[in-house]
């Protein structure tokens, strides 16, 4: 059990609640623009930082996607263009995602003849609001963070989806439980630690979901964490094991993959002596 607490804290004492999701991405320049390195599925691109255009793509770049009419803004004002609508399955700037974005894509080879290299896409206005990103041209860095509404969505869409996880516990729903737990998944408790999806499963097959009447799950929020594209959540929980009551104190990393939260890490501890009383230990 000592093992458990430690980890449990030394976890949380590295966290605070907003500004793990911060950071600095360095910005180079090409001539004198600003540019910035992005991951597009894998691959490095550079793109120009422009506070007067909305994101586009260079269509020397990405030249798959649906021809259509669309307006474009840049430091030339809005127009009415033909352009590819490119949709991307994810771009990486620094620490941050993101996923399924759509995006014009235009001839930019002409910004890329005026600096002496090949400009990749715009990062403009639009993102760097999602970001909520300043740019210091001093320091030639971008400030991004998530700002405090779109990190207390996220966590609203996590509490939700564990909130379904528990409902699958309760109804000992091994497939619709399977899917809370990342395929890495790490599990620590008192009675073992169990590492991967098909291990974990298997102690919760044994240990809960075999009884009858089945375990009965109940799991109230105390604080969740923001790291990056990760939230690390803090809960109590009381599990009712035909007579027996288990309480304990636990802790969560979860992260989003194909559409959903999943949990990447988990532990279990009894809890402080004057929290509540306890018939049971985790």
């Amino acid at each position: 059990m000592r093992k458990l607490v430690y980890v449990s804290f030394l976890l949380i004492g590295m966290l605070s609640p907003f500004g793990a999701a911060a950071e600095d991405v360095p910005l180079h320049t090409c001539d004198r623009l600003p540019v910035v390195d992005v991951t597009v599925s894998g691959l490095q691109y550079l793109f120009l930082v422009d506070t007067a255009a909305t994101s586009m793509l260079n269509l020397g770049s990405f030249s798959h996607g649906d021809p259509r009419k669309m307006s474009v803004t840049s430091w030339a004002g809005t127009t009415e263009t033909r352009a590819q609508e490119i949709t991307l399955a994810e771009l990486i700037l620094g620490d941050h995602h993101f996923k399924s974005l759509k995006l014009p894509a235009i001839d930019l080879s002409s910004i890329g003849r005026a600096c002496g290299r090949r400009i990749d896409g715009i990062l403009g206005i639009d993102l760097l609001s999602r970001l909520h990103a300043t740019v210091n041209l001093n320091s030639n860095t971008a400030h991004l963070s998530l700002g405090t509404g779109d990190a207390e969505a996220r966590a609203a869409e996590l509490h939700q989806q564990l909130l379904g996880c528990e409902e699958a516990f309760n109804r000992a729903d091994e497939a619709e439980f399977a899917k809370c737990l990342a395929q890495t998944v790490v599990v620590f408790t008192a009675y073992g630690d169990y590492y991967g999806r098909d291990a974990s499963m298997e102690y919760y097959r044994r240990r809960y979901f075999r009884h009858d009447p089945p375990a009965h799950l109940s799991i109230t929020p105390r604080a969740h964490h923001a790291i990056g594209d990760a939230i690390w959540v803090e809960y109590d929980l009381r599990i009712t094991l035909g007579e027996q009551v288990i309480l304990a104190r636990g802790t969560a990393l979860c992260e989003k993959s194909e559409g959903r939260w999943r949990i990447v890490h988990m532990n279990h501890s009894s809890p402080p002596p004057a929290s509540f009383e306890t018939n049971g230990r985790e």
